[in-house]
């Protein structure tokens, strides 16, 4: 890589990619304060998966691949101890993207090891769930700074300095703060999805290539911890559910036991292989915590939109 290249407040286009958060890297681009960067990311799987691929090939993929990170852009005046705003102005997806089960990873991959993968055509602005539409909702599922740490992190792991945090709401018009750990804050995003449940509850949503358009500010002496988001949940249309509870006294287990719930639901109102339905709530399920102080048990939902039930109670083995 050639050394960093400065520019005004016109808009930047990043393409370079790296493998994991470590702040001795060297920037891609410097900007000052107040530019606007787009970035153009691969899909998750670093571009290992395609509209072609099967089962069989994310089966056999690298991990090491997987979320590569774009950046890392060096805002000028950013400061350790200040905050970096970065407001979402536009996310492209290219026409395909996918969804499917990676080998232990998501919430019940001890109970489906199998490898699944489906491809999903994006040109018509929605998507079918078992025979409804769907709408796209794009959104980036990385967006961070370099930690304040020495050494190399890896890019699917969400940490206080952001990264791969998966809020779904992280889509045009809303507006993430950053902690600054470092001079230059050294921003990276990625991870494109077309369409994601709350909690990305199997493990991936609807993955796909993105290219994101966000401005960056810098907040002077404004110290944070984590970052803080603004957004809108206006563009998300569902709201009739039906509500799958697991409770106790471990809230993952009861997160575990809710999802289990929905996907037997699921499985059998459509008639499908279980790992089928839990792939789906990656996409459109949403995980809640409904009651977290009455000790010793807590409740957790996982929720569907009920009109995947098509009117229907509980069809027989649900």
């Amino acid at each position: 890589m050639s050394g960093p290249r400065k520019h005004g407040l016109q808009c930047v286009h990043c393409t370079s990619l790296h493998p994991h958060w470590d702040r001795s890297l060297p920037p891609a681009h410097v900007v000052a304060d107040g530019a606007v960067v787009t970035m153009t990311c691969p899909d998750a799987s670093n571009g290992l998966l395609g509209p072609k691929s099967t089962s069989q090939d994310i089966a056999a993929i690298d991990f090491t691949q997987l979320d590569p990170l774009c950046g890392p852009i060096y805002i000028e005046g950013a400061e350790p101890g200040d905050a970096l705003q970065v407001e979402v102005l536009d996310i492209q997806l290219a026409s395909w993207g996918w969804s499917g089960l990676l080998k232990g990873f998501g919430l019940l991959a001890d109970e489906f090891p199998q490898a699944y993968y489906r491809s999903f055509d994006l040109s018509a602005g929605q998507v079918d769930v078992f025979g409804l539409p769907f709408a796209l909702r794009p959104m980036i599922g990385v967006l961070g700074v370099a930690p304040a740490q020495d050494g190399a992190f890896a890019s699917i792991t969400p940490t206080v300095a952001g990264g791969n945090i998966d809020v779904r709401y992280l889509g045009v018009g809303s507006t993430i703060y950053l902690p600054v750990f470092n001079t230059g804050a050294l921003l990276s995003g990625g991870d494109g999805h077309a369409l994601q449940g709350e909690g990305e509850i199997s493990g991936t949503a609807i993955e796909a290539p993105m290219t994101a358009t966000v401005r960056v500010k810098v907040i002077k002496q404004q110290a944070l911890t984590a970052p803080v988001l603004d957004f809108s949940t206006a563009r998300y249309a569902e709201t009739e559910y039906r509500d799958f509870l697991g409770i106790g006294p471990d809230l993952y287990q009861a997160a575990r036991d809710a999802t289990r719930r929905a996907v037997d639901a699921l499985a059998a109102h459509f008639k499908v292989e279980p790992y089928e339905a839990y792939a789906v709530l990656g996409m459109v399920g949403e995980l809640r915590i409904h009651e977290i102080v009455d000790q010793p048990n807590w409740v957790v939902g996982c929720m569907v939109p009920r009109r995947l039930f098509q009117g229907r109670l509980f069809p027989a083995g649900a």
